[in-house]
Formats: C-alpha cells, sequence, structure tokens
C-alpha cells in the first residue's frame, strides 16, 4: 500500500507536468466541467505593423526568451512563464497587442491557417491534456515553434514533425490580418 502511494503519487504528478499545465484523467473531467464559457471576444488582426517586419521582431523576442524557466500560470521573465503566457507576453512586447491569457481563448479570437501557410510569428495549437488547445507555441520558421514546456522546466525550441507533436498538431493560426 505504501509503494502504491508513493510510486501512484509520482505518476499522478508526473502526468500532471507533461504539457503546458494540463491535467489529465478525472481531473481533466472535472476541470473541464467548471471552465466557464470561450469569451464572445472580436477577432484579434494585427494591422498596424508590416507583417515581415513583426514576424522578424516577434522571432527575435522570443529567442531572447529560450532559456527561461517554466512556471504554470507565469508571464513574466521574472517568475517564468507557462504556454500561452509566453505567447501572451511576446505579441505585448512586441506590438502592444492585448491577448487573451489562455490557449483556448487564442485560438477563438485569432484566425486558422493551414498548416502549410504557417509564417514565423503565427501560433501552433496541441492536444496534450485532453482538449485541443491544451499548449501552445509561436511558428519560428523552418518547421520549428518556441514554446514554453513543463518537462525539463523552460523555454525551447521543438520541431512540428517531432513525433509527440505532430501526433498532437491541432491547428495553426494566425493574429495578423489576410
Amino acid at each position: 500500500m505504501v509503494m502504491w502511494v508513493k510510486y501512484g503519487c509520482l505518476g499522478l504528478c508526473c502526468t500532471v507536468l507533461a504539457a503546458c499545465g494540463s491535467l489529465s484523467g478525472t481531473a481533466a473531467k472535472a476541470k473541464k466541467t467548471a471552465r466557464p464559457a470561450v469569451a464572445k471576444t472580436a477577432p484579434i488582426q494585427i494591422r498596424h505593423i508590416n507583417r515581415e517586419a513583426g514576424a522578424q521582431e516577434l522571432m527575435l523576442r522570443s529567442m531572447a526568451l529560450v532559456g527561461t524557466p517554466y512556471r504554470y500560470g507565469g508571464s513574466s521573465r521574472d517568475e517564468g512563464f507557462d504556454c500561452s503566457g509566453m505567447v501572451q507576453f511576446l505579441y505585448k512586447d512586441a506590438f502592444n497587442v492585448a491577448l487573451p491569457r489562455t490557449a483556448r481563448d487564442m485560438a477563438a479570437v485569432s484566425r486558422p491557417i493551414r498548416r502549410q501557410d504557417l509564417k514565423v510569428g503565427d501560433v501552433v495549437f496541441f492536444n496534450t491534456g485532453g482538449h485541443p488547445y491544451s499548449h501552445m507555441g509561436l511558428y519560428i520558421g523552418n518547421g520549428e515553434f518556441i514554446h514554453a514546456p513543463s518537462s525539463r522546466g523552460t523555454i525551447r525550441t521543438a520541431r512540428l514533425d517531432q513525433p509527440y507533436f505532430s501526433s498532437r498538431f491541432t491547428g495553426a493560426h494566425t493574429f495578423f490580418a489576410p
């Protein structure tokens, strides 16, 4: 019994920390029913900056965050970032654009695009915790994105074609106007 409790708790902790603060199993179902409805907000379309210049600015600012610690609910360099906190911070820092706080709400106010149409500065979403928008990152080109995963504890880059991410990919979106 003691062994089960010890290792069962360890397993549960590892599962909870698997991706961007997501919960799994019964905890996810309980949390899902307690979630507020997605905010009915107008779509965000960035028009006040040239797309190419904006993309470069986002990429440079995001690369400066590599190595910053992961922190669930975090949204600053000082306290660390979770996945949506990092994206929210980058858009505010680069363009003074206020994005919603959660990946799910960001998906709701951004424009879906085809994966093959991804450009630097667009966002990518993954199902890592039982719902389509449980993790996200910022696309930086050449099939790579930057994200704040909880495993290994720091912001880093990853490839969309890595088996873990390619099997969990749920969509590409943009905040830039067409």
